[in-house]
């Protein structure tokens, strides 16, 4: 009797063992994230540039994203109230290019896409069946994005104009980043609320301006050769942006 008693204590011994050993594997195969040096262990004032029906946040709603030095996400919706932090998920997952967290309790997932110096870009927002509901974006102060046009300074020639009339026949993008779209039509920075950079993947720089986010607010597309992007090779300008009605100027 004693003798079968002690198989039972080292067999019972060597489960537990066999279990803890499977339970450590099991915590190695977290998925876990290294973010890059100019994301990790920076919180990010964003502002939701675009919001989808059914969307959790609106367009120009404000809220900081902590991106750890774990590689955890954090997100204060509302940073004003100062009552901490209403979404934490403590690890993510390298999607291509993109740094994916899943928030299961919350029902939403939060995707960051980086420019080509590691800074942030934009944070996509899905719902677990991968419907796009919002965008966040770098909340916009005077000079943001402004090097974006300057870049394409110049007196462009006007080859073709759709959905209205363009009388001068140039188009011009001055030093300072002002832009004369046509005799009596012209634009300075100080009228740009935000500049979006679009150029990796649309070959686009989108120019919100006042009194955007509130809609409807003008908006200027430039868009450049896909080959070359000093290259400008179209504007398109939209006065009730985002309803109908644009004209289009084609280089």
């Amino acid at each position: 009797m004693r003798y079968l008693k002690t198989l039972s204590i080292i067999g019972l011994l060597a489960f537990t063992a066999a279990c803890t050993s499977d339970d450590s594997d099991d915590d190695l195969q977290e998925p876990s994230i290294t973010l890059p040096g100019p994301i990790s262990g920076v919180t990010y004032n964003l502002v939701c540039s675009f919001a989808n029906n059914g969307a959790p946040a609106a367009e120009g709603d404000e809220a900081n994203f902590i991106f750890g030095t774990d590689g955890s996400l954090n997100i204060d919706f509302d940073p004003a109230a100062n009552n901490g932090n209403e979404v934490s998920v403590s690890s993510g997952s390298q999607v291509n290019n993109e740094f994916v967290w899943e928030d299961a309790n919350g029902g939403y997932k939060y995707a960051l896409s980086l420019t080509a110096d590691d800074s942030l870009n934009e944070v996509n927002v899905f719902d677990l069946s991968d419907n796009f509901l919002n965008q966040w974006t770098p909340k916009p102060d005077a000079a943001a994005g402004l090097n974006l046009i300057t870049a394409l300074e110049g007196t462009y020639t006007v080859q073709s104009a759709s959905g209205g009339t363009h009388t001068r026949g140039t188009f011009i993008i001055n030093a300072d980043g002002s832009i004369d779209f046509d005799d009596g039509l012209s634009f300075a920075p100080s009228d740009y609320a935000l500049i979006t950079d679009r150029l990796d993947v649309l070959d686009a720089i989108f120019i919100d301006m006042n009194p955007w986010p509130d809609e409807p607010y003008p908006r200027l597309e430039l868009f450049v050769d896909p080959n070359d992007a000093s290259v400008l090779v179209q504007a398109i300008y939209r006065a009730n942006y985002p309803g109908a009605g644009a004209i289009e100027l084609n280089f």
